[in-house]
Formats: C-alpha cells, sequence, structure tokens
C-alpha cells in the first residue's frame, strides 16, 4: 500500500516501487523476461530495466530511446492516474539513459566552452524536454554562458550564449 506523507505527497520510493510494479506487468504481457528494479542515482529515482536477452533490451530502447520514451509516458500516464500524483520517476534499460544523460552534460559542457572562448552562440542538436533540461542544468553550473530553448517540437534544441 502507497502512503501519503503528511503535504499529501507520495514519497518517491514508494512511487518509484509503483511504477517498478507497472513495469514488471508490462514486460511480463510483453512475455519480456527482466527485471524492474528501483534505484537513486545523481539525485533521480530510476525504475531500471535490467537482465533482459540482449534483443529484448534492444526492443525495450527502440531507435533513439523512441520506445523507452514510450513506455516512460505509458507508466506516467497509468500510475499517475491510479496514484492521483505527478511521477518523477524514469525509467531505464541497461543504464541507456544514465548514459545519453552523461552525453548530453558532456556536449553542453562543451558548447559553454566554445560560446565562452569565442563569444558566438553554439546550438546543441534537437532534444527532447528531460535531456534539454539536463543541457540547461550543465550548462548553469558555469559562469560567462547562459542557454535558452528554440524551435518548435521535436526538433526543438538549446543554444548556449555567451553573457
Amino acid at each position: 500500500m502507497v502512503e501519503r506523507r503528511d503535504d499529501g505527497d507520495i514519497d518517491i520510493e514508494d512511487q518509484a516501487d509503483a511504477v517498478a510494479d507497472f513495469v514488471e506487468e508490462l514486460l511480463a504481457r510483453m512475455e519480456i523476461d527482466a527485471i524492474a528494479e528501483p534505484a537513486e542515482q545523481g539525485g533521480r529515482m530510476y525504475v531500471d530495466i535490467l537482465d533482459g536477452d540482449d534483443s529484448d533490451m534492444a526492443l525495450l530502447i527502440g531507435k533513439e530511446g523512441a520506445t523507452l520514451d514510450a513506455i516512460q509516458e505509458l507508466a506516467r500516464q497509468a500510475v499517475g492516474h491510479r496514484l492521483d500524483e505527478r511521477i518523477r520517476v524514469l525509467i531505464d534499460v541497461e543504464d541507456y539513459r544514465k548514459r545519453r544523460t552523461s552525453e548530453v552534460e558532456e556536449k553542453a559542457r562543451e558548447a559553454a566552452g566554445r560560446a565562452a572562448e569565442t563569444g558566438e552562440p553554439q546550438s546543441l542538436e534537437p532534444m527532447d524536454a528531460l535531456e534539454r533540461k539536463i543541457a540547461h542544468d550543465a550548462v548553469s553550473e558555469i559562469d560567462g554562458v547562459r542557454t535558452e530553448s528554440q524551435g518548435e517540437e521535436p526538433g526543438r534544441y538549446v543554444v548556449v550564449l555567451p553573457e
């Protein structure tokens, strides 16, 4: 049973457990033999899908993470509706999302260095909202540069600007 805190919200670990249960049921229906395990890393709570066949894991990630994003949205909607709360847990398959986060942070920091050095704006590739937030956060730690998002979905991207 999920318990609410005094402020009415559900603890993030309880959210992760509910998302893991949902993902386990989804995997069973897809006939994929893997486990869904809650884990915290880098200040974010994840449900990691692990220990599956390589071809099943690739299927769950999909091209450029598209299937993983769809599973994430499905879990967010279903579990969020059931708990009547915004779900803040991310689903990951064999650290795909964590590796992608590191790549986005590195590219954003490199662009910030170029923007500071050249005085010219530096554009990153189009990204989804979560990846844009990761880029904004990475650059916010660097003096002399700032970021803004430009473009229209699905081609929205981050631009790093010198200050």
